[in-house]
């Protein structure tokens, strides 16, 4: 991404942030972001505070065209792409291969909200280092908050500064990144990210790419130039078309998962993250606005992912997933050519025996989410086909556990 790039970004940014502004307090009227007087005082602090950390990221992407300018000699080879339908599993298999550090580096939620430019990378780490010198206060500190703060969200999506997590939130600055969807509910903007490839101009594609590649590079630059990218994001499903162009080389595991779990659990947590924002889901169409990007997830998968090479794409049933852990992970590694060592082995081993043992706390009322089990095999009987997932009532239909739930009481790092 060149300097002039990286301008005109910024003066998009903060166009479509004055945008979403005027829209939210004045053109919000018969929307899911109707001003309600609760509303109203969320968005009066959320703005000012989402002015202020992307005016500092923006200074930090500058200060790297001047201090670190090398990162764009860095190269983007191989990465891993996880992508998926919402809610199948994909942040735990994201946060298992992760722990083979030895080969792969993935970005971490301190890192996405708080440091994407180099700048802010090395400062933050300096900062860690200080910490660690005097015995971790800082580190203790930030671990309390973390737990009381972010503990009730354990049963959704466990959340840590320390974890890896979904690397969209880069794109967080450019205003194309999906959750932007919560506290701004409107179906053309930021909506159109949920049909990417579909909806988004060639222009724009070019843009978010470069934009996305160039964050990439930061990471590798400070993290390891040696080290393969790993990068899991739902949101991406809609766009691994346009991945693909852009990463020619990479690889792509894709998941699904029954829609009689998968449907009214993304819809449920999405009824949550709204609630925050004092959003209305009540009506049908934000039902709706969630099944349409449900099913295009899934469709998008079963039509773009096979038409590459075996060895640069696999599609993984999440119930497979927490079935056959083990040499499900082995096949991924042998279809993607690469060999897992001893440590990683044992680790998957473990992981395997631990995940038998877990049983979820993520509750969902189906009925809660104006569905039904019919509403749902109407709307997606092509995934039923597909993935031969039984109907409705069928006694057959195994049970299985949420491997997603998983993730942060099951895996501990190597």
């Amino acid at each position: 991404m060149t300097c002039s790039e990286l301008f005109s970004n910024l003066l998009i940014s903060y166009k479509t942030f004055f945008r979403m502004l005027w829209r939210t307090f004045f053109q919000s009227r018969n929307t899911q972001a109707r001003l309600t007087i609760r509303r109203f005082f969320i968005m009066t602090g959320f703005f000012p505070l989402l002015f202020v950390i992307q005016t500092i990221h923006w200074m930090g992407f500058i200060l790297d065209e001047i201090l670190f300018r090398k990162y764009k000699a860095v190269k983007v080879k191989s990465p891993l792409f996880i992508v998926g339908v919402p809610r199948s599993g994909t942040t735990f298999l994201h946060r298992l291969i992760a722990n083979d550090s030895d080969r792969f580096t993935t970005l971490s939620l301190w890192e996405l909200i708080l440091a994407p430019s180099v700048t802010e990378k090395k400062f933050w780490l300096g900062l860690g280092r200080i910490d660690k010198f005097l015995g971790g206060p800082g580190a203790h500190l930030v671990q309390w908050v973390e737990r009381r703060m972010l503990g009730s969200l354990d049963n959704i999506h466990r959340i840590s500064l320390s974890a890896p997590e979904e690397d969209y939130f880069v794109l967080v600055p450019i205003y194309a990144c999906f959750i932007l969807i919560l506290p701004f509910p409107f179906a053309d903007e930021p909506g159109y990210l949920a049909f990417f490839d579909k909806q988004t101009s060639a222009a724009d594609k070019q843009r978010i790419m470069k934009f996305y590649k160039s964050c990439l590079q930061r990471h590798l630059y400070v993290n390891g130039t040696k080290k393969l990218i790993l990068s899991k994001n739902v949101s991406f499903t809609p766009m691994i078309e346009t991945l693909i162009r852009f990463f020619p080389d990479s690889r792509i595991i894709g998941t699904v998962r029954n829609p009689l779990k998968a449907v009214p659990s993304h819809i449920s947590s999405m009824m949550k993250g709204a609630a925050i924002f004092d959003n209305d889901t009540s009506g049908h169409e934000f039902r709706n606005q969630m099944l349409g990007v449900q099913h295009y997830a899934y469709t998008h998968l079963m039509e773009i992912l096979p038409n590459l090479p075996e060895d640069r794409q696999m599609i993984i049933r999440m119930e497979d997933l927490q079935a056959k852990l083990y040499p499900l992970v082995q096949k991924i590694y042998d279809r993607f050519g690469h060999e897992m060592s001893p440590l990683f082995k044992a680790f998957i081993e473990h992981q395997e025996q631990r995940q038998k043992r877990y049983k979820s706390t993520h509750t969902y009322d189906i009925d809660g989410c104006g569905l039904t089990e019919t509403m749902i095999y109407e709307r997606f009987s092509d995934v039923f086909d597909k993935f031969e997932y039984a109907q409705p009532g069928c006694a057959c239909e195994p049970e299985y556990r949420s491997s997603r739930d998983a993730v942060g009481k099951l895996i501990k790092p190597l």
